[in-house]
């Protein structure tokens, strides 16, 4: 690691001024060379230190810590720097991952974390459930898992689509005995329906939508309890599929698929945890774990 202290200075100009503009503008410097030797700086280290907006500058969370040390000698300065850079290397530590309440209740996505602990046991994973898309930098969140359609809060971010999943509509075998036949398309119209938002248009537009929420759990739950025809992502129904709790309709029918998007702020300065994650994540949501017959 090739740490230059000049480098660390205007780091800390940066601060006390609260923007590149300012620290160049207070000590006649160049803006676009202060800032070069920033990102120099964060290349040196291995991780982000700064939100660069187009007023102002925010600091990370690395940055914190690194700006609380600047004060204390050189010799606490390089042991801050060494510690952002192992921190960066090492597969341990908090790595902090937002998803659906609905993915988290899946098999598949439940596995997944079980064979990372299992492999990783010096990293705490920290699940948060969230339906919008968060500003990762500023809640220190490492990496989300989002329907695409929704919203990216920063549109910087990396954003790499994984595997799409199919969707089928389903009912309890008791509601489907008690209720009027369904052999086509237009004898949804008889029945409530429940969707999400991410593949409600799937379906026609004036059928009778008894329920839609963004839990996708909520809304198998539904189907199971006999409440009418869901439409969901196949990925979910696999076991309610096995044990009869649901029945598919119209299984030759193709519905719009719901796809995944994996975001996280930066390949650059991607954490080992978090970069082996990724993969894992890539590896699991492949077209042979999630394809079902239906």
């Amino acid at each position: 690691m090739k740490l230059s202290m000049d480098d660390l200075y205007l780091f800390v100009l940066t601060v006390r001024h609260g923007g590149i503009s300012a620290a160049a503008k207070h000590h006649s410097l160049q803006r676009s060379k202060v800032s070069r030797r920033l990102q120099e700086l964060e290349k040196a280290l291995g991780c982000q230190l700064l939100i660069r907006t187009t007023r102002k500058i925010e600091l990370t969370e690395n940055g914190r810590l690194l700006y609380e040390q600047v004060n204390q000698p050189l010799s606490s300065v390089a042991q801050a720097a060494n510690l952002l850079t192992n921190q960066h290397k090492s597969l341990q530590g908090a790595l902090r991952i937002a998803v659906p309440a609905a993915l988290i209740t899946s098999n598949l996505f439940t596995s997944l974390l079980e064979d990372y602990l299992e492999r990783f046991p010096d990293v705490l994973l920290d699940v948060v459930n969230s339906q919008e898309s968060l500003d990762l930098r500023r809640e220190n969140i490492d990496m989300q898992l989002l329907p695409k359609g929704v919203k990216v809060a920063n549109e910087d971010y990396v954003q790499q689509n994984l595997l799409r999943f199919p969707s089928c509509l389903v009912a309890s075998a008791d509601y489907l005995n008690s209720h009027a036949a369904i052999t086509e398309l237009s004898h949804l119209y008889d029945h409530p329906i429940m969707v999400s938002r991410y593949n409600m248009t799937a379906l026609p537009g004036d059928l009778k939508i008894r329920l839609c929420s963004d839990d996708l759990g909520l809304i198998q739950h539904m189907a199971i309890t006999g409440k009418g025809v869901a439409l969901l992502p196949v990925i979910l129904l696999q076991d309610a599929l096995k044990s009869g709790k649901l029945v598919t309709i119209l299984p030759r029918e193709k519905f719009t698929d719901i796809k995944l998007t994996l975001i996280y702020p930066s390949r650059e300065f991607l954490p080992e945890k978090t970069r082996v994650l990724v993969q894992l994540l890539r590896e699991t949501f492949t077209e042979s774990n999630i394809k079902l017959s239906v």
